[in-house]
């Protein structure tokens, strides 16, 4: 596009934008339907060419960089339903993410964010809250029930298609998530903001999944490429239910308005080796000696106790262990270029 063609344009915009402004209709710049929007051209909009769910993205980063969870597939299908152009979901999409630390939530929510908003989590279509951080004072429930509202009010009534990450579920004190329940129920009032989507982080549940996976493991002698989402679901919903926790006894669970509970379980030795390989690998050392990985091994701690099939901190903790090995025996690559 030549300047004359954008200045057309832009005078073009301004001018229609000043003919409703005259009619007493208030337009706002990110939500207008033209098809050339300049201000679109340098800011982000609420329209197609910045929010547009992309699969293959979603489904190539879970693989790339998450390891042991198959049943992520589950979330990657949901989004896909959700957001099939031949349906119109009665209202927004719910995922409840749940499982020990470690084992990958926040990465997938992130993934999950790259593969809806060109600008990924920077974009301001995307809200993370944090359990510890903005939800954890009971005596200010009231307050931030009210707050909760007003904030996703707000923003779907600017734009439909927002992503809400809630993270730390487990450190939020209860009732406070009875706040969004008009906003995911069937109701006529979510309907108009099924394009959102809510996405919720939890360690409530662990124990449970950990215990029953490890179950169907020794037991039944079953693969974890072998489950299926119905395996672990009622357990999981019980678990958060009965949990202290943002979930307690929360509104969300008794009405049925999430659509999946997807576990995170416990990573084994051949996964915590994947993600000790990458730690070397982002600090350019892409062909690690095994007995530098098996000393990163050393500082896992494993469990149940008395099989020790699972690390109980999945891959957290691991990069600075890494850092400090490749600080002794690389110390090329501890330093960047410049200072080399």
């Amino acid at each position: 596009m030549n300047n004359i063609q954008f200045y057309t344009l832009f005078i073009f915009y301004f001018s229609n934008i000043s003919a409703f402004s005259l009619l007493g209709i208030p337009i706002s710049p990110r939500l207008t339907n033209f098809r050339y929007n300049p201000y679109c051209l340098i800011n982000e909009c609420c329209n197609d060419g910045y929010i547009k769910f992309d699969r293959n993205r979603l489904k190539r980063n879970l693989t790339e960089h998450v390891y042991g969870q198959p049943l992520l597939l589950t979330a990657v299908d949901a989004l896909t339903a959700h957001f099939n152009p031949y349906y119109r979901s009665p209202k927004p999409l719910t995922l409840s993410f749940h499982g020990m630390t470690g084992t990958g939530k926040n990465y997938v929510a992130n993934f999950i964010a790259d593969s809806l908003f060109s600008l990924g989590s920077r974009s301001e279509f995307v809200h993370h809250f944090i359990g510890r951080q903005h939800f954890a004072e009971k005596k200010y429930t009231s307050q931030y029930k009210a707050d909760l509202y007003d904030w996703i009010r707000g923003n779907l009534t600017q734009c439909p298609r927002q992503l809400f990450i809630f993270d730390e579920v487990d450190k939020m004190v209860p009732e406070v998530l009875n706040a969004i329940k008009p906003w995911i129920d069937y109701n006529h009032q979510a309907a108009q903001f099924s394009e959102a989507v809510f996405i919720f982080l939890s360690n409530t549940g662990a124990n449970i999944i950990n215990e029953h996976y490890h179950d169907l493991y020794v037991s039944e002698g079953k693969q974890r490429e072998d489950l299926k989402l119905s395996d672990f679901e009622n357990f999981i919903q019980k678990g958060a239910f009965n949990e202290e926790g943002g979930f307690f006894h929360s509104d969300t669970i008794t009405n049925n308005l999430i659509d999946h509970y997807i576990p995170f379980l416990p990573l084994e030795q051949k996964h915590l080796i994947k993600c000790i390989e990458k730690e070397f690998k982002v600090r350019r050392v892409n062909n690690p000696r095994r007995e530098h990985i098996d000393e990163v091994m050393k500082f896992i701690h494993w469990g149940p106790d008395q099989s020790r099939l699972f690390s109980k901190t999945g891959c957290k903790r691991l990069g600075p262990k890494v850092g400090l090995i490749i600080s002794e025996s690389y110390p090329r690559e501890a330093y960047s270029k410049d200072e080399l």
